[in-house]
């Protein structure tokens, strides 16, 4: 994944020009239990430049900013991997980062800091994390606190209704810090009409079981709606 810009700069550098590329480079990424890229939703293997991530000092504010840097709003849960292997070939992975340290939960990636050799640690410790990705705005595109009605996005993109109920409300309430759904409908063509003709439908079918999230499952960037 990669991000740039364009800066302009007054200093005087000969030869440089407006579009001069600013880049800024992710180096964490998860894996399910086939070793396959996973979305994060679920409790998945972190990795952070092709390594695992060792628990010791890892914590809460550790888990969110780590999903903040990856693109989420924030860490679901997070365990270790414990005696049981995550995977065939988790012991083949070399542990490239220990000793996190995040003092804030208000903290992003970069206040952070960590070590990148993890002598005392094994396979068991490895960092097993889930990552929301909701978020809920207002018509004005603002974030909403959801205390009334407001659109309901992943990863930028809106949900469609179909397979969605209470149970799935509740689950993505939760999911985001709620202690479950108040109310839930569907936008129709009123306030919202403006928002959606620019905004796409990332995810569909989705199905709860329980209210949790990360037992639901959903078709991501290929709905039917």
């Amino acid at each position: 994944i990669w991000i740039f810009t364009s800066a302009s700069y007054s200093s005087g550098t000969t030869g440089h020009k407006s579009t001069d590329v600013l880049l800024s480079c992710a180096y964490f990424e998860m894996v399910d239990t086939a070793d396959e890229p996973s979305t994060g939703d679920a409790l998945s293997l972190l990795l952070h430049k092709g390594g695992t991530v060792c628990s010791d000092g890892f914590n809460d504010n550790a888990a969110n900013a780590i999903c903040r840097n990856m693109g989420a709003v924030g860490a679901i849960s997070w365990t270790t991997a414990g005696t049981a292997k995550w995977s065939a070939t988790q012991n083949e992975y070399s542990i490239n980062m220990g000793d996190v340290s995040c003092n804030s939960v208000t903290d992003e990636w970069v206040d952070c800091t960590y070590a990148t050799t993890a002598n005392t640690c094994d396979h068991s410790q490895d960092v097993l994390l889930a990552c929301v990705y909701f978020e809920l705005v207002d018509a004005s595109r603002e974030p909403s606190d959801g205390s009334e009605l407001s659109l309901l996005l992943y990863r930028g993109g809106t949900v469609c209704s179909d397979g969605f109920d209470d149970t799935a409300a509740d689950a993505v309430c939760k999911a985001i810090g709620g202690i479950g759904a108040k109310e839930w409908s569907t936008t129709g063509s009123g306030d919202w009409a403006d928002f959606l003709k620019f905004t796409r439908i990332l995810v569909d079918d989705i199905n709860c079981p329980s209210a949790d999230w990360s037992e639901c499952t959903f078709t991501y960037s290929t709905p039917n709606c």
